[in-house]
């Protein structure tokens, strides 16, 4: 096969994408318009679920979020979200995918206990993976945005009570890096792993802060960090990765949306293939963005010329994969 021209044949694995970044921008309309959503002033569907160039604040990526956190209303509803995300990742020969969102959201517009919420995200996954042939997993995510410490706990207290399958495989950290958040925090990710047998993933490093991946590492136990910039400015922190075999989850597309980065001729994934520090490719919005994982593959393989590493890109998705 020659990797540079048939991306999209290759077997494939999805460990870095937000749920609500991953349905198609004419589904949310269509849900929108069928659910009588009100929009938030001045936004315009679906031109306002699309970011395709970069962003000049950090704020401004999170746009679509407006839109995205007043859905889904009703379980039906989220059938149609699992199964259009499913149907979009499984056309791009991704046979494996954690998806991650925060349940509070639903819980909160449905009026409905976590408990309830963490089933309908379970069942609808399981649905939506049976009439696509994808193995969708789900990770939950708490967010650092007016992060609360008795919720989270919560949270745990939830999926430890819910019959999920297997398919909550992990706890994710997200938001901006900027905001503060309890120092207890950490106690709680090391919980999740410890006492749930959850994976520990990450968001540290993004915007900047070569800290915040040391932190997630070593006081949260993080498995995988999300994005990771910060790592190529920091050689000790390189080298905790790569001892510590933690998997950097590389979204080479939406890094130059956010505008961290101006081009990937300066992308950190360069430090990684030079430091042994494990990574994988991933998309983390796709819909939002416009791009699937193959376009990912395809700006890899522009910037690096690493086709061996592409080729043998499944395995390593799948060696890293908390499912799996």
């Amino acid at each position: 096969m020659n990797v540079k021209d048939d991306y999209c044949r290759l077997p494939k694995a999805e460990l870095h994408a937000h749920f609500n970044g991953c349905v198609p921008p004419s589904v949310v309309h269509r849900l929108v318009d069928k659910h009588g959503v009100l929009l938030p002033d001045g936004y315009k569907l679906p031109g306002d679920l699309v970011i395709q160039k970069p962003v000049t604040a950090l704020m401004d990526y999170f746009r679509p979020w407006f839109v995205f956190k007043r859905l889904p209303v009703g379980q039906e509803c989220l059938d149609e979200m699992l199964l259009a995300s499913a149907e979009a990742l499984a056309g791009d020969s991704v046979s494996y995918a954690e998806l991650r969102n925060s349940p509070f959201n639903i819980a909160d517009i449905n009026n409905i206990s976590l408990e309830r919420t963490l089933e309908w995200i379970v069942e609808s996954a399981i649905r939506a993976s049976e009439a696509h042939a994808i193995d969708l997993r789900l990770i939950v995510s708490l967010s650092r945005y007016n992060f609360d410490l008795e919720r989270a706990g919560q949270l745990l207290s939830a999926i430890a009570a819910v019959s999920h399958n297997q398919k909550i495989v992990a706890l994710d950290l997200s938001g901006n890096e900027d905001d503060p958040i309890p120092v207890e925090v950490s106690s709680l990710f090391r919980r999740a792993k410890e006492d749930l047998g959850l994976g520990i993933t990450v968001h540290a490093g993004e915007t900047g802060n070569a800290d915040n991946i040391r932190w997630a590492v070593e006081e949260c136990y993080a498995d995988r960090i999300g994005h990771g910039l910060a790592a190529s400015t920091d050689s000790k922190v390189l080298e905790l990765l790569s001892s510590k075999n933690v998997c950097v989850e590389v979204c080479l597309h939406s890094n130059l949306m956010t505008g961290r980065l101006a081009s990937l001729d300066s992308h950190p994934v360069h430090s990684f293939i030079e430091a042994s520090v494990p990574f994988v490719l991933c998309t983390d919005n796709p819909q939002v963005h416009g791009v699937s994982l193959s376009d990912e593959y395809r700006l890899f393989f522009n910037a690096t010329g690493r086709g061996d590493l592409i080729t043998n890109m499944y395995d390593t998705q799948m060696e890293y994969a908390f499912g799996s």
